[in-house]
C-alpha cells in the first residue's frame, strides 16, 4: 500500500484494535512529530522500552508508559492539545460553564465517536481544553491483481479522525486545527476538507455548552490599521514589515496579488511592494509630471500610500504579512524588548514576531473560506500558539 495514499496528513484508522496498539499507531500518525514525541519522552523521563531512536520507538515507549500507568493519560493529552497547529480562529468572551463531556482519555486507546471530549485540565491553571471529533471515510486503493490492461484496484475504507481543539480561557475561546485532503469515494481524487463549513458550527455548539456571548476581535482594525500604521514605516530600521499577499474584491474587481514564495528573493522590488512602486512611478511621472531622478522620500511616500490603499481600501478578503524585529545586544536589557512576549533564539539577529494569512470574514455575501474569520499560521512564530498570543496581547493594548 502506498504510504502517500495511506497517509493524508491525518490519523487514519485502518481497523486497529483498541488498547496499546491503537495508542501506538495514533502516536505514530501525523498528529505528532518525531521531535514532539522525543520531547515528551524526555520531559516525563519515560522508560526506553524500544531500542529505536525514531518516531516509532518514541511512540512505543509512550504507549507502554500509558499502559503501565507510568505516565498519566492527562499529561499526554495536555501535550497533545497544547501543541501548535496551522489554523486558528478565536473569539473574545467570558465562559460561564465548564461541563464534563465524554472522557478524553478514551481517545488514546480507541477511535471514539463523533462529539465533544473534555475538559482536559492543567493543575494551577484555570484554562481548560476540549476536543471535538469528526469521523470521515477515506478510500485507500490497494492493488489486487494485474490483468492484460495493467493494474486493477480495489478499495478499502479507512476512517480519518479529525480533531478540533478548543482552548477555553477566562477571556477568550480559541479553536486550533490542522486540515487534510482525502479521497471521499472510489472514483475521486484527494480533496481538501472544507473546514470553513465546520468551524462556525463548532463555535455555536460551544456557546451552547459554555454559555455567554462571544465576538470575533476586529482583526481588520487591529492589523490593517493599528499595527500597519505603527510598524510599516520607511524610517523604521528596527522592524520590517513584509507584504506577502492580498486578496480583495470591490466594485466588481477581484484583486489577488502575492509576493515571491522564495524568501531568498523576496526583496523590496518583488511582489506587492514592487507593484506599489511601479504604480507610484506612473502617478508621479504621467499624472504629476514628476521627472527623474526621483526624490526617494517622495516616491516612498506615494508608494506607501498606494500599498496601504491596496491592502485596506478595496474590500479586503484576506491579507498575509510577516513582521520581524532586528535584535541588538542592548535589546536584551531593554524592558520593551519582549514587546509581544515572543521567545527569541539567542543566536538569531532577527526574530519573527508575527506571520499569518488573515481571512477577515467581513463580507457575508462571499462564499467558502472567506466567510470565516480565521488565520493560517506559520512555523516562524510557533504556528497557532504564537499567533494567538500576539493577537491577544495586541487586543489588550
Amino acid at each position: 500500500m502506498s504510504k502517500s495514499l495511506q497517509n493524508p496528513d491525518a490519523f487514519v484508522d485502518i481497523g486497529y484494535p483498541d488498547g496499546d496498539l491503537f495508542c501506538e499507531k495514533f502516536l505514530s500518525s501525523p498528529e505528532f512529530t518525531s521531535d514532539l514525541l522525543k520531547e515528551i519522552n524526555k520531559k516525563f523521563d519515560v522508560e526506553k522500552r524500544s531500542s529505536k531512536k525514531d518516531k516509532e520507538g518514541y511512540a512505543h515507549n509512550l504507549a507502554q508508559a500509558i499502559r503501565f500507568n507510568e505516565l498519566s493519560a492527562n499529561n499526554l493529552l495536555l501535550e497533545y492539545v497544547k501543541k501548535p497547529r496551522i489554523w486558528l480562529s478565536f473569539k473574545l468572551c467570558s465562559c460561564l460553564n465548564c461541563p464534563a463531556l465524554n472522557n478524553p482519555q478514551h481517545l488514546l486507546t480507541q477511535f471514539g465517536g463523533n462529539g465533544w471530549y473534555g475538559p482536559i485540565k492543567e493543575s494551577n491553571n484555570s484554562k481548560v481544553w476540549y476536543i471535538k471529533i469528526h469521523k470521515f471515510d477515506h478510500y485507500i486503493p490497494r492493488e489486487t491483481y494485474i490483468d492484460i490492461d495493467g493494474k486493477t484496484k480495489s478499495f478499502d475504507i479507512a476512517s480519518i479522525r479529525w480533531p478540533i481543539i478548543a482552548e477555553v480561557d477566562e477571556k477568550y475561546l480559541a479553536i486550533h486545527w490542522d486540515g487534510f485532503s482525502h479521497s471521499e469515494s472510489q472514483s475521486s481524487t484527494k480533496n481538501q476538507l472544507p473546514f470553513w463549513s465546520y468551524i462556525p458550527k463548532v463555535f455555536e455548539e460551544l456557546q451552547g455548552l459554555l454559555g455567554d456571548n462571544w465576538e470575533h476581535p476586529p482583526l481588520d482594525k487591529l492589523l490593517l490599521h493599528d499595527l500597519l500604521a505603527k510598524y510599516d514605516k520607511n524610517n523604521n530600521s528596527q522592524y520590517h514589515w513584509s507584504h506577502k499577499r492580498v486578496r480583495a474584491k470591490a466594485s466588481g474587481i477581484d484583486l489577488n496579488v502575492h509576493s515571491s514564495s522564495d524568501e531568498k528573493i523576496d526583496i523590496d522590488d518583488q511582489g506587492l511592494k514592487g507593484l506599489a512602486h511601479k504604480l507610484a512611478e506612473v502617478v508621479l511621472e504621467d499624472s504629476l509630471g514628476y521627472q527623474f531622478p526621483h526624490d526617494p522620500q517622495i516616491i516612498q511616500k506615494v508608494e506607501t500610500d498606494i500599498l496601504h490603499t491596496l491592502i485596506r481600501e478595496l474590500g479586503t478578503k484576506s491579507y498575509e504579512f510577516k513582521l520581524t524585529k532586528k535584535l541588538q545586544k542592548s535589546n536584551r536589557l531593554d524592558p520593551d524588548f519582549n514587546e509581544f512576549d515572543i521567545d527569541v533564539p539567542n543566536k538569531n539577529e532577527v526574530t519573527t514576531l508575527f506571520r499569518a494569512h488573515c481571512y477577515f470574514g467581513l463580507n457575508r455575501s462571499l462564499k467558502g473560506q472567506d466567510l470565516l474569520q480565521h488565520l493560517k499560521c506559520y512555523k516562524e512564530c510557533n504556528f497557532s500558539v504564537g499567533v494567538l498570543k500576539f493577537l491577544l496581547d495586541l487586543s489588550e493594548k
